[in-house]
């Protein structure tokens, strides 16, 4: 199927203009409605190369972005130290980019929304209204920006810097983008070193840019978009069953003995944890991890079972640990009256994906629904309860804004 964008490009330029020059002027002003957005030097409408003109395949499908105006743009650089300074250098490596994405890694199209080259154009990618493959937890609710290729040790040139603000003023302008919306680098959403470490610095300093970015999550939305890591099961919408993989699934030891309930029911603490450990986006991977965390926590510390009540991984699954209404062996003081809660992965430097994020939610929620966990329970990370960087700073900094987090920990 073919994207109905870029029809009237030229048409809608001029159109856009005036709203670009309009927003440039009165973020400015006394205009209090625009809030993070990045116009610096956004005053001209920049060019955008048509998938016609740069000379794309046609996509095998696509999905139309299911939250819009979307509420974050995610920038990447190419990784791939290949440049180009004319058009014609630059389509060469916008389809040797959307080759690689659907004949190495199966995707539909190219993965990322838009490109620019050092050329100063903008080439269209997957364009305003279609579902991206660039940040896992990210694609649903993002225009993802690449800047062809590798900045890790320099910036791209003025060209390109220029045409990335005018293009995120001209989806603010055209809707596609919120007003309000807020910046990221691709790293901050997945372990990798995009968008390059000095491009990186240079990013976190466009207006809109956030520390602590929270994907939206919802509902109802599903993709058979097999697009490997960057846009595979872990993030589509889920609806808000549960899917609890149960210890025999995942091949759990028996414990050494048998566990203690906990003394406190329903539970009146929720504790968070991070595993500190490589994350995972499959169940088969996910579940070597917990086999590898009962097996550290039994032979190693010498506990009776795997510390936590349940675990979760970037692929959506929650997998049982000690379970409901047992004490755990996860926080001092809090495991006879607690439910610890572990996300698969270190999240010092990125948050966990949405996949991640809605299982843990609908957890909780399910807890306090079969009254497994008091309604008016506590949310705490592991660091409030012990001298402990853990659940890393980035989730923690994100549970802070969930319900019921505490400052209290008693």
């Amino acid at each position: 199927m073919r994207s109905s964008y870029p029809i009237r490009l030229s048409a809608l330029c001029s159109l856009v203009l005036l709203g670009c020059l309009g927003h440039a002027v009165f973020a400015g002003s006394t205009d209090t409605e625009i809030n993070h957005t990045n116009f610096i030097n956004a005053t001209e409408c920049p060019r955008i190369v048509s998938r016609e003109e740069w000379g794309a395949r046609e996509r095998i499908s696509f999905e139309v972005l299911p939250v819009t105006p979307t509420p974050y743009v995610v920038i990447h650089h190419g990784g791939i130290r290949n440049y180009c300074r004319d058009e014609e250098a630059c389509s060469v490596i916008v389809r040797s980019y959307q080759n690689l994405h659907m004949d190495d890694r199966g995707w539909w199209d190219i993965g990322y929304n838009f490109l620019i080259g050092e050329d100063g154009n903008a080439y269209e990618g997957r364009g305003w209204d279609y579902t991206g493959a660039h940040s896992p937890g990210y694609n649903t609710q993002s225009i993802g920006i690449c800047i062809l290729g590798d900045f890790s040790d320099f910036l791209p040139n003025a060209d390109a810097l220029k045409t990335l603000n005018e293009l995120i003023a001209r989806g603010v302008a055209l809707g596609k983008i919120k007003k309000d919306y807020n910046v990221i680098g691709h790293r901050q959403a997945r372990d990798t070193e995009c968008p390059g470490e000095t491009f990186y610095k240079y990013v976190v300093n466009l207006p809109g840019w956030t520390a602590n970015p929270v994907p939206r999550i919802s509902q109802a939305i599903t993709t058979t978009d097999p697009t490997d890591q960057e846009n595979s099961a872990v993030d589509v919408e889920r609806n808000s069953s549960l899917n609890i993989i149960s210890r025999a699934e995942w091949g759990a030891r028996a414990p050494k003995s048998g566990i203690d309930n906990l003394k406190i029911k329903p539970a009146p603490f929720v504790i968070i944890h991070h595993s500190a450990t490589a994350g995972c986006e499959t169940q088969a991977v996910c579940q070597l991890r917990v086999r590898a965390f009962q097996n550290h926590h039994m032979d190693v510390k010498g506990w009776l079972d795997i510390g936590y009540n349940f675990v979760v991984g970037e692929d959506g699954n929650i997998y049982e640990g000690r379970g409901w209404g047992k004490a755990g062996a996860h926080s001092i003081n809090y495991n006879s009256k607690s439910i610890g809660i572990c996300i698969i992965g270190n999240f010092t430097n990125r948050t966990p994906n949405a996949a991640a994020i809605q299982a843990v939610t609908n957890l909780i929620s399910d807890g306090v629904e079969s009254s497994e966990i008091n309604n008016e329970y506590k949310l705490l990370g592991h660091r409030q309860v012990s001298a402990t960087a853990c659940p890393g700073n980035k989730l923690y900094e994100m549970i802070k804004s969930w319900p019921n987090w505490s400052s209290q920990s008693n």
